[in-house]
């Protein structure tokens, strides 16, 4: 055996010895052997929920205490409004009967040989006829046959007619609390802010802000308490190239061009008028809405924005006409073209259903049926006599509550 193999066999015979002696004392062979490390217990951290606080949602503003009872009566329309060709309109046209009837205090606001586009204009706005949360007059608006016999329908109803009708019922359907006017720029509190140059002005009684400067902008601020519409009233104006956005919240929805197509140029001269927006369905919350001139040239000018409620208010009450019948005489408008005097009536029922739909209390006065147009009610082909004013009004007061 050479000296390798005995240290082997040494290895060996020390191994064994060792393993003997764990059999008989395995505590101290472990004890000596293997000296385990202390166990620390383990301490839980308590985990701190952290609160997560949801955006902040619009609170509901306090409801308005419900409106006085309604004392007034504004009426705006064209020459049958305001009783053309009656001895004593004052006593026998529509508008009188019907405030006799209700005992209502009368403000007939119509003017003869007025277009839809010229209410605005010459009608409401002159006369400063923004509703207020607390006491409102009755409304009743009929326009549209010096429309359908001057400019027909092809391309006029809805980039005109339509338009212009559409911001006459919104805004006089819609409370001044509803309403955020561009006259508040510059008013910190306000929320509307300016960008670029533009003022106020104040040459029209509607006193939007206007601005003639490329990127030139204005935003207001609007709640709104559950999802629906916002609506805008804008300046059109004819030969105007004026051109601009509207975004909601930074969003661009659209473009509008100040100049509508075709012309608004109506026989009592105007050029100018309100316009309407309306951007359908806004999400619930609080929200900024801008215009943008986006035209080097013309100029954009904007008066107020607004939504409809949210929750049941008393609104003001619109009851928009029809346009009425005419007497089938050789010549006459209805005669010769007989779809244009089916198209008005049809583009006024929507526009009445549209802000139906969106809560307002404007409500569709049908006359067809109560005025004929026969020679026994009429004064000549377009105006009706005592009798034809008489059923307008029975049209009318039919829809009252």
């Amino acid at each position: 055996m050479d000296r390798e193999e005995g240290y082997l066999v040494q290895f060996a015979r020390s191994a064994i010895l060792l393993n003997f002696l764990c059999v008989s004392i395995l505590t101290g062979c472990v004890a000596t052997l293997v000296t385990p490390l202390p166990i620390i217990p383990v301490v839980p951290i308590p985990v701190v929920p952290v609160p997560v606080t949801p955006p902040p949602a619009p609170v509901e503003p306090p409801i308005p205490p419900p409106a006085s009872p309604v004392t007034a009566y504004h009426a705006y329309g064209d020459s049958i409004t305001a009783g053309y060709t009656l001895v004593s309109p004052a006593f026998f046209d529509y508008p009188s009967l019907i405030a006799q009837d209700r005992q209502l205090t009368l403000d007939n606001y119509a003017i003869p040989g007025d277009q839809v586009c010229d209410v605005p204009t010459l009608q409401i706005f002159p006369n400063n006829d923004n509703p207020t949360a607390g006491a409102f007059p009755l409304y009743t608006l009929l326009i549209g046959t010096n429309d359908m016999d001057l400019r027909g329908v092809d391309d006029y109803m809805v980039p005109v007619f339509n338009v212009c009708q559409q911001a006459s019922i919104a805004w006089l359907a819609l409370p001044a609390d509803l309403k955020v006017l561009a006259t508040a720029a510059g008013i910190v509190s306000s929320g509307v802010i300016t960008s670029g140059s533009g003022s106020i002005d104040t040459a029209h009684n509607w006193n939007g802000w206007e601005t003639s400067t490329l990127n030139a902008s204005i935003s207001l601020p609007i709640s709104l308490y559950a999802s629906g519409p916002i609506y805008a009233w804008v300046r059109i104006a004819d030969n105007d190239p004026g051109a601009f956005t509207y975004a909601v919240d930074g969003i661009v929805l659209g473009a509008m061009n100040t100049a509508t197509n075709p012309y608004i140029s109506t026989q009592a001269g105007t050029h100018e008028s309100i316009g309407f927006l309306r951007l359908p369905g806004i999400a619930a919350g609080s929200h900024t809405v801008t215009f943008t001139q986006t035209s080097a040239t013309g100029t954009m000018e904007v008066v107020a924005i607004g939504a409809p409620p949210a929750v049941q208010r008393s609104l003001p009450m619109v009851l928009v006409g029809d346009t009425p019948n005419q007497e089938a005489v050789q010549g006459d408008t209805c005669v010769v073209y007989p779809a244009t005097c089916l198209a008005y009536p049809l583009d006024i029922q929507a526009n009445v259903a549209l802000f139906a739909g969106d809560g307002l209390d404007v409500i569709y006065a049908e006359n067809h049926t109560y005025m004929f147009a026969t020679p026994s009610e009429m004064d000549d082909a377009l105006h009706p006599n005592t009798v034809g004013h008489s059923e307008l009004r029975n049209a009318f007061e039919a829809v009252i509550p």
